[in-house]
């Protein structure tokens, strides 16, 4: 029994605190056979409608090739077995591995659990064994309440003729489709990028004392996690800055280094299918995963909800307003390179007589409508474009940049008698150049001052009915305020590392008399 747990244990990447782990000879030997046939089978099953097809054609799927096909499966489970039996037999020569199945063991009996876990955490490897450290289904009722935001019933009808596009919808959505929008849900790529991750990964455990942890969503899906508590380092580390990543990003490589270096403490996390967490990243599996990771944030680490700062970048910037709709009092949110709506940016990268499809699978399985979302949001929100982006913007044109909708979309919703078609023609040429930063004037002063008497007066609920009297000259002076206020240039591509400069708190108009959000 103790061999099987190295023959069938997980794969033991490094030992904090020494080099990653160089498997032996017996072991890389069974591993490389391992890997290699699960390339091949990853392969077939991508590959599966043209392999079935060759066979097919070549009459296999006759009852006279089924001894021929029952000799190549019993010939590849001799491999496999024998590769395992290679493989256990190389890790238990190894004293990393040693350690760490002694360590496994420990986690078996309740007396010896707890010192069990801070040995494992010596270690890394795959994830999948690591045990669960919380489970948003332990809450209260009250606590696990799931969160309920009004969405826009689709208005579409069914009609006949629509089938076929609506079956090719689901087949391309649920096949290549979920996998384009997220790429680093690839297997292929997560392992090309292994290295890469473990290291960065190392960085954070053993420079930033970070704890690796594994948080189970309420549809079961397991999110790894990682968490750097500096509230012993200053008034910054009190607030927790939750970073929610790009669609290739990773929290080992992530946008977490950025609140890092300002000594905010940090949460990161991967999105269900990268890396340690299960799962695939569709719109509903995302959003159970970060409100569990918002949860394990209050009820375990013990951060109040106002000491929180959602931060996401690219397309974790849903992730991020799905949080902040299901938890409206955070500090702040930050959206750094996110766009608006996700149909934009998928349509002009498909063939145009494919439109109907993309539609279709868009609005019915992946909606990612960030600006009709902002709208169930009423707190502090700051948002940052990239001047060269050539993600979210077509052919680096600044005045094509998604941003610019997202933007004019949440303060048109906010300040709907401020932002009105001549305010936002005004902001929409601003904006086809890169903002000039400027020093605070008069003017904003005077503007500042229009929002603090009008929050104080009527609260700061949205949308708010103020500028229903200002003449245009005002409403000028008011949007462009605005705009300056909640949006900000960065000269750079999408990918860059964001500056410690250009993470800031979001603006947020003072109110007098006690008025709060409401």
């Amino acid at each position: 029994m103790g061999f099987l747990r190295y023959v069938l244990g997980p794969k033991l990447y490094m030992e904090y605190g020494t080099k990653m782990h160089e498997p032996g000879g017996l072991e890389k030997l069974g591993d490389q056979i391992l890997s290699t046939l699960n390339l091949m089978w990853n392969i077939g099953f991508y590959t599966s409608p043209l392999l079935a097809t060759f066979l097919y054609r070549r009459g296999y799927f006759v009852m006279d090739s089924i001894t021929t096909l029952a000799k190549i499966s019993t010939s590849i489970g001799i491999i496999v077995v024998i590769s395992m039996v290679m493989r256990g037999l190389g890790r238990s020569q190894s004293a990393s591995y040693t350690k760490m199945i002694k360590a496994m063991e420990m986690l078996k009996s309740p007396k010896t659990e707890e010192e069990g876990k801070r040995a494992l955490r010596m270690f890394d490897f795959e994830f999948k064994s690591w045990t669960v450290d919380f489970d948003v289904k332990d809450l209260q009722s009250d606590d696990k309440k799931k969160c309920q935001v009004a969405a826009k019933n689709s208005t579409r009808s069914f009609r006949l003729a629509a089938l076929p596009c609506e079956i090719a919808a689901y087949l391309a959505i649920q096949t290549f489709g979920i996998k384009m929008i997220y790429p680093g849900s690839v297997k292929l790529l997560q392992s090309y990028m292994r290295p890469m991750l473990i290291s960065g990964r190392a960085k954070l455990i053993e420079e930033e004392h970070g704890i690796r942890n594994k948080v189970l969503t309420s549809d079961s899906n397991e999110i790894d996690t990682i968490f750097v508590d500096n509230r012993s380092k200053g008034s910054n580390g009190k607030t927790l800055v939750i970073c929610s990543e790009g669609n290739a990003g990773f929290y080992e490589i992530g946008i977490v280094g950025t609140p890092l270096a300002l000594n905010y403490s940090v949460l990161g996390w991967n999105h269900p299918g990268f890396e340690g967490s299960t799962g695939t990243p569709f719109p509903d599996q995302d959003k159970n995963a970060i409100e569990a990771v918002v949860q394990f944030a209050i009820y375990k680490l013990g951060f109040a909800v106002e000491d929180i700062i959602l931060y996401g970048w690219s397309i974790g910037g849903y992730s991020t307003l799905w949080a902040a709709s299901c938890f409206p009092d955070v500090k702040g949110v930050v959206l750094d390179a996110t766009f608006d709506d996700i149909l934009y940016l998928a349509q002009p990268r498909m063939p145009a007589s494919l439109g109907g499809v993309v539609r279709i699978a868009i609005r019915e399985y992946c909606n990612l409508n960030n600006t009709e979302l902002a709208h169930n949001y009423n707190g502090p929100i700051s948002l940052i474009r990239r001047t060269e982006d050539e993600v979210i913007a077509e052919d680096n044109q600044l005045d094509t940049n998604r941003g610019n909708f997202l933007a004019l979309g949440i303060l048109k919703y906010r300040y709907p008698y401020i932002f009105q078609s001549p305010q936002l023609n005004r902001c929409k040429q601003t904006l086809a150049k890169p903002l000039e930063v400027r020093n605070s004037t008069a003017d904003d002063d005077l503007c500042l001052s229009r929002l603090i008497t009008y929050a104080s007066d009527q609260g700061k609920k949205y949308p708010m009915a103020i500028g229903e009297d200002y003449a245009d000259d005002v409403r000028h002076q008011m949007a462009d305020f605005l705009l300056r206020k909640h949006f900000r240039d960065f000269k750079s591509s999408h990918c860059t590392q964001l500056p410690i400069e250009y993470f800031n708190i979001p603006f947020d108009i003072p109110v007098e008399h006690g008025f709060v959000f409401t």
